[in-house]
Order: C-alpha cells, then sequence, then structure tokens
C-alpha cells in the first residue's frame, strides 16, 4: 500500500499537468470520462530515489521515510516509468530532477496553468490528510469493530483523537471551491458530535479503552422484575444506538472519500477500496460496506440524532429503533 500522502498526490499531477514527464512524451494520464465508466488513472508516480534501498538509484544518503515526499517522486507514463528504472546508469537521479523541473517549468508557462487552483486543491489536501490522521482512517476497520461488535467498547487511542476533530475541520479556512466535499466534512462532524454525546452518556474508563458501563447492574436489588427488565432493554437500546452511529460515521466517511475522487484526485483509496464495517460475537462474523443510497446522497445526510434515531431503519443496516428522549434531556433528573 503506497504511503504517498494525499497533499503529495495533487501537488505531483498538478504541477506536471497530468502528463508524462519524460521528456517529448506529454502522455495524458488521466484517460477521458465516458458515459458508462468513470475516469481511468494510467499514470504511475514514480520513484526518482527508489523506496527501498534494492530498487532503482536506492543507495543513497535520502532517509527512507522521506522517499514518498514530492520531491523525490516523477509522474511517469508506464512505458517510461520502466525506462527509467531499467536503465538506471542512464537516467541518475539528477537527469530525472531535471526533467522533472523542466517539465514543470513547462507546464506552468505553455499550459493554461490555474496556479489558484493549484494551491487551493493543495490546501484541501492537507486538510483531508490531517482527517485521515484523526479519524485513523487508514485502520477504519479495525478499530470501529471494537464499537460495531457490540457498542460497549470505543479504543482510547481513535476516542482521543476523534475528539480533536471537530474543532480542527470548523476552525479551517475553506475557499469554497468544493462545496460539497466541505459539507460532507461538516455532516461528519456532526455525527461524530452525537456519538460521542450519546457514547458519553454511560461511559466508563479502563486503561486502554472506554466502555459503556453496564448500569443495569446496578438495578439488580430492585424488587420488581419489570424495573429490571427496562433497564436492560435500555442498555440494549443505548448500544444499538452507539452501532448505529457508528455505521452514519462510516457512510459520511465513505460520503468524504466519494467527493475527495471527484474534486480533488481519482485515485484516492482506489487501492484500499471502500471503508467497511464489521461485527461479531461468538457465533459469527459480518462485514458490511455502509453507503448513503442515492435519495440519501443531499448536503446534509445526517439531519440530526432525534431525525437519525427515526430515520435509521431506513438505512442500508440498521441494528436498533425508536427514538428515546433521555438523550435530549438537559439534566440527569428531568422526567421525559
Amino acid at each position: 500500500m503506497s504511503s504517498i500522502s494525499l497533499k503529495t498526490h495533487k501537488m505531483l499531477w498538478g504541477r506536471s499537468g497530468n502528463m508524462c514527464a519524460f521528456p517529448d512524451c506529454k502522455q495524458i494520464l488521466v484517460a477521458d470520462e465516458t458515459s458508462t465508466d468513470d475516469p481511468s488513472v494510467v499514470g504511475e508516480e514514480a520513484h526518482i530515489i527508489a523506496r527501498k534501498e534494492k530498487g532503482p538509484r536506492g543507495i543513497n544518503n535520502l532517509d527512507l521515510d522521506k522517499r514518498d515526499y514530492y520531491n523525490n517522486l516523477i509522474l511517469m507514463c508506464s512505458v517510461h516509468h520502466k525506462t527509467i528504472d531499467d536503465q538506471v546508469e542512464f537516467y541518475t537521479i539528477n537527469k530525472l530532477k531535471d526533467y522533472k523541473e523542466t517539465h514543470e517549468k513547462w507546464v506552468k508557462e505553455s499550459l493554461e496553468f490555474d496556479s489558484k487552483k493549484q494551491k487551493d486543491d493543495e490546501i484541501y489536501a492537507t486538510y483531508i490528510a490531517k482527517f485521515s490522521q484523526l479519524s485513523n482512517l487508514e485502520n477504519w476497520n479495525d478499530w470501529t469493530s471494537r464499537l460495531v461488535s457490540h457498542g460497549e467498547f470505543f479504543p482510547k487511542k481513535e476516542y482521543d483523537s476523534l475528539k480533536e476533530l471537530p474543532k480542527y475541520i470548523i476552525s479551517r479556512i475553506w475557499s469554497k471551491r468544493y462545496p460539497k466535499l466541505e459539507m460532507s466534512l461538516v455532516n461528519f462532524v456532526n455525527i461524530l458530535n452525537d456519538l460521542f454525546s450519546v457514547f458519553n452518556k454511560y461511559i466508563k474508563e479502563h486503561k486502554d479503552e472506554y466502555r459503556t458501563e453496564k448500569f443495569y447492574k446496578n438495578y439488580y436489588h430492585l424488587s420488581e422484575q419489570d424495573e429490571i427488565d427496562d433497564m436492560l432493554r435500555l442498555f440494549e437500546y443505548h448500544t444499538s444506538l452507539v452501532i448505529d452511529l457508528t455505521a452514519e460515521l462510516t457512510r459520511a466517511a465513505n460520503y468524504i472519500c466519494d467527493f475527495i475522487r471527484e474534486y480533488l484526485f481519482e485515485g484516492y483509496r482506489i487501492e484500499e477500496g471502500a471503508l467497511l464495517l464489521t461485527s461479531s460475537d461468538l457465533m459469527r462474523s459480518e462485514t458490511h460496506r455502509v453507503e448513503y443510497k442515492p435519495n440519501e446522497r443531499i448536503d446534509f445526510p445526517y439531519q440530526g440524532l432525534k431525525d437519525f434515531m427515526e430515520l435509521r431503519v431506513e438505512r442500508d443496516i440498521h441494528y436498533g429503533s425508536g427514538v428515546n428522549e433521555t438523550y435530549f434531556l438537559k439534566y440527569p433528573w428531568e422526567k421525559e
């Protein structure tokens, strides 16, 4: 899996004009979209100094963790990528850097290069990189499975990281160039805020995770079995709501990825694929691909917690149903 960042992708492709940088090639590296097919990414992000020391031009003082940076990459068609890697004695590091510099200068001077759009795109890419980091997008299925399997366990690492995300997204300076992408990020934040609000209602801290307190056990002293059963049903409602909100957060994250591919980079997460959701117990494990349906793909698919409680049964999967007003009470002693 590539560790090249979205911002680096955007810088490399945008500044290269989506063309092969090999002299006199200039092949367009993103095929035109047709009525039946999405754009096809046919370009390759070639390393000037190989990612590993055993690769082409790999013996170098450049740190291994810096070899996926923009300065060490050159955009090539597949033919010329193979050529420069097969003939390393001729295609030296300095020669490839010269090819890149000359090509990008030509793009800037000869084409209708929109420097403002390129700058905006790189800023968006910076924001997306932070979003991906704070939400641990690369390990999404792993950490969300803890929440989805029982609705009780929220890994502390992701909990603490995600707490930083709403403030980060809301405080960004947006160019308004891609409003649908911006709104999809706000939609994600709205769900995240409600997930925290719901989960925190019965939260209990443990060593490496936060857990939903089994509060129904506090009522075992009650003489009426009906009251005990009510508490158990409330616990089951609560954990199902946490699971459903986690599923909604996954839909929202996939929605963001769709807009990233539409507006910033067609190849974003093509190799990794859609974010998945896995639930498991002692008997079985189920993995789901959850996304907004066509009629749900509006500016803000998530319309707030109460509406979601009612409408979640219409989503592609759901685990609970119905509205519980106690989640909207300001003080714990208030009555419904």
